[in-house]
């Protein structure tokens, strides 16, 4: 079982306010993972540049959904072993941020599909 950061209610990673160490879960939320993986934009961690997704790319490709699933289909396939599929539900534009709501289907650990809700907020902010 692998683990993953934990994050409260409103997507945050949570921090141990004792130790300054974040807190680790168990693998046991897959829509957990999926949105961290999801809501962290390339280049955003110092210590791991080349996590994340390409919100940039994400933005650009909002009116193009076959490309737009493709790209994330593709970066979740590289993070999760056990990923299946990506399927764009929504997309709700407000200005110059955009949010994408996405069903991600996974093999759970007796190999059945199950799929989680996740989505990514991406924002054009200092591109133009």
């Amino acid at each position: 079982m692998s683990k993953d950061l934990a994050t409260d209610d409103s997507g945050d990673i949570i921090i141990d306010p004792e130790t300054g160490d974040f807190v680790m879960i168990d693998d046991d939320d897959q829509a957990v993972a999926t949105n961290i993986a999801l809501g962290t934009n390339e280049g955003e961690l110092s210590w791991n540049p080349s996590f994340g997704l390409n919100h940039l790319h994400i933005i650009e490709n909002l009116d193009d959904i076959p490309s737009l699933e493709a790209e994330i289909e593709d970066y979740l396939e590289s993070q999760f072993d056990n990923f299946v599929s990506a399927e764009i539900k929504d997309i709700k534009r407000n200005g110059r941020t955009a949010t994408v709501d996405l069903a991600v289907t996974y093999l759970d650990d007796s190999g059945e599909e199950t799929t989680v809700t996740a989505g990514t907020e991406v924002d054009n902010i200092g591109t133009d």
